[in-house]
């Protein structure tokens, strides 16, 4: 069944030299129980797509088009209040630098029990005076929302999870903040999961460890997990799916299986060329020529066309849409991509 479903969407940012297409005609699914990956180079428009679904678009970007749905209820005809109380419950996102987005004057676990109170049933007042209270004297240890911070920093495998919630996220060290913002967004056993590039800041040796908790946590709490990164190992790692985004725009789209073993967009191909292989250390790694064109009224229209070393006059004058070019709904979009291959 699908989850998420985000159809045509256009998330822009006027400024004084034009109108920037972050996001630019996207079509993407999620369906119950699966992990979808986002992937592309940065500044492809991957987290202005994850802010755009929970409608967290700084000013002065604007969503200009298309839909996003959640269990086919549209998020963008949902007012603020209405989206607030979803923000946190049903959907939950962790973001890439752990300690920008804790707040550094709360205890871990008050934090996480702060989420619990606003999005669970536990008889705790949310009033600004009960916050003041707890945020000067502390949570009190004995709260249903308290214990669930403990129960969900214990998920996240933060050792001695009673002590460790009452210290402040600067006595974490980075993996254990990524982890207490795991803890923080799946406490209220959201539907969605977005991570958006939760491992990037980790060494390599924790970040195998949050992907196997991730992968755990999902099963645990039978939540949907949309992932963001531009790290192509962790997707084939950790993903059921793939979505490759470049410019604004999904390109190519699979099962990862599939589509790692057999990509058939040019830029999907120049990515994993580009890519060191642990496997193969001899192979060659052939960087993706030129540079990520700049989003303002980009002039062409395969955007990956300036760059592409199969293109032709008609990749530039003509939408490349998406067709089939695998099994088990591989697309690209490309004009010199089809069933077999090459130009169908």
């Amino acid at each position: 069944m699908t989850l998420l479903e985000i159809e045509g969407l256009r998330t822009q940012f006027p400024t004084d030299r034009g109108v920037v297409h972050a996001v630019d005609g996207v079509d993407l699914t999620v369906e119950s129980g699966e992990i979808v990956g986002l992937v592309g180079e940065s500044g492809s428009g991957k987290s202005v797509l994850a802010q755009s679904v929970l409608g967290i678009v700084d000013a002065p970007g604007q969503i200009a088009g298309g839909d996003v749905r959640l269990d086919g209820e549209s998020l963008l005809e949902k007012g603020e209040a209405e989206l607030r109380e979803l923000r946190g419950g049903r959907v939950s996102m962790v973001f890439q630098d752990p300690m920008n987005s804790l707040n550094p004057t709360l205890t871990v676990g008050e934090q996480i029990a702060e989420t619990v109170r606003l999005h669970q049933d536990v008889d705790e007042s949310v009033s600004l005076p009960a916050e003041v209270k707890r945020k000067i004297l502390g949570a009190a240890r004995d709260g249903e929302a308290w214990r669930r911070a403990i129960e969900m920093l214990e998920a996240v495998q933060i050792p001695e999870p009673a002590a460790r919630a009452r210290d402040y996220p600067h006595e974490f060290s980075g993996g254990m903040r990524q982890r207490a913002m795991i803890a923080m967004a799946l406490a209220c056993e959201p539907d969605l999961l977005i991570a958006d590039e939760p491992t990037t800041a980790l060494d390599v040796t924790i970040q195998a460890q949050i992907l196997d908790e991730l992968r755990d946590l999902k099963d645990a709490f039978d939540t949907s997990v949309l992932f963001i990164t531009h790290d192509l190992a962790v997707v084939a790692e950790l993903c059921d799916r793939v979505a490759v985004m470049y410019a604004g725009e999904i390109v190519e789209r699979g099962p990862a299986d599939e589509l790692f073993a057999d990509p058939r967009h040019p830029y999907t191909q120049g990515l994993i060329a580009s890519t060191p292989r642990l496997d193969d250390p001899e192979a060659d790694v052939r960087p993706i020529e030129g540079y990520v064109p700049d989003l303002i009224d980009i002039p062409y229209a395969c955007h990956f066309a300036p760059r592409c070393p199969e293109s032709t006059r008609e990749c530039f004058e003509r939408d490349p849409d998406f067709r089939p070019v695998g099994g088990d709904g591989h697309e690209a979009a490309c004009l010199r991509r089809g069933p077999g291959g090459d130009r169908p």
